[in-house]
């Protein structure tokens, strides 16, 4: 998995740590994630603990994911950080039905079974703690060979990603986050982080509109992720997050 940069870096105000996201420092974010977190600390295991980030595409879950990762090494945790990202199918699965296809992206984007296998199972109950990061680079189309990491006992599992809560992989996690965005912010958010990619906004609006947006509406619908969560983190404005507690 790539080393992503650090979006956050802890600072001082008025006496006390908090953290600055770009240049503004927001205590109320400080608090939720510290709250998630040790809600998290608070699950006896005596094993890794799993916990899901899931989030459609540019709702902000990966630095979400970055930044409870960071709050949970400062109490004093050992966190690992993998994604979804790292699991894609090869381009000849991931667009047999059609690049633009809705049902190909929910059905065929995702090594399933490679999630369980290299690191949900290894770090679950039973498992030896013998974990690998990731199986694909979808940006070079090249599988991945990572070497084969040993976890600590009390290692934190942050595993983020697009759909995560459904049925073939909600069972792998100890406790689940929803990242909740809007699809107009979402959408807005995506014409900043991914026009290089695309190379135009027209191809651009015509994956996230054709293909992404409504696979991740067919996913809530079917799944209802927001009633899966442990806690639901709404993230419009990553500044000021407003949280949902469930039950569990």
């Amino acid at each position: 998995m790539p080393q992503r940069e650090s979006c956050i870096r802890m600072v001082a105000v008025d006496g006390r740590i908090c953290l600055e996201i770009g240049m503004t420092c927001t205590v109320e974010r400080e608090r939720v994630l510290r709250q998630i977190a040790e809600k998290i600390l608070a699950i006896p295991v005596s094993r890794p603990l799993r916990v899901g980030v899931d989030g459609g595409s540019a709702s902000g879950k990966t630095v979400f994911a970055d930044q409870l990762g960071q709050v949970l090494e400062g109490m004093g945790r050992d966190v690992i950080r993998a994604g979804l990202d790292g699991f894609h199918n090869p381009s000849e699965i991931r667009y047999r039905k059609g690049n633009m296809s809705m049902e190909g992206y929910v059905q065929d984007s995702f090594d399933y079974p490679a999630v369980w296998q290299c690191i949900l199972n290894p770090l679950g109950p039973g498992g030896d703690r013998q974990y690998q990061m990731e199986v694909f680079d979808h940006h070079s189309e090249e599988g991945r060979e990572p070497e084969v990491k040993t976890a600590p006992e009390g290692a934190i599992l942050i595993f983020e990603g697009v759909m995560l809560f459904r049925e073939e992989l909600v069972e792998g996690f100890d406790y689940r986050i929803k990242v909740d965005t809007s699809p107009e912010v979402k959408l807005e958010r995506a014409k900043k982080r991914d026009l290089a990619k695309f190379g135009s906004l027209e191809q651009l609006l015509e994956k996230y509109t054709k293909r992404f947006l409504p696979g991740q509406q067919w996913y809530r619908d079917q799944y209802r992720p927001k009633e899966i969560a442990n806690v639901v983190v709404g993230n419009d404005d990553p500044g000021s997050p407003q949280v949902q507690w469930n039950a569990g």
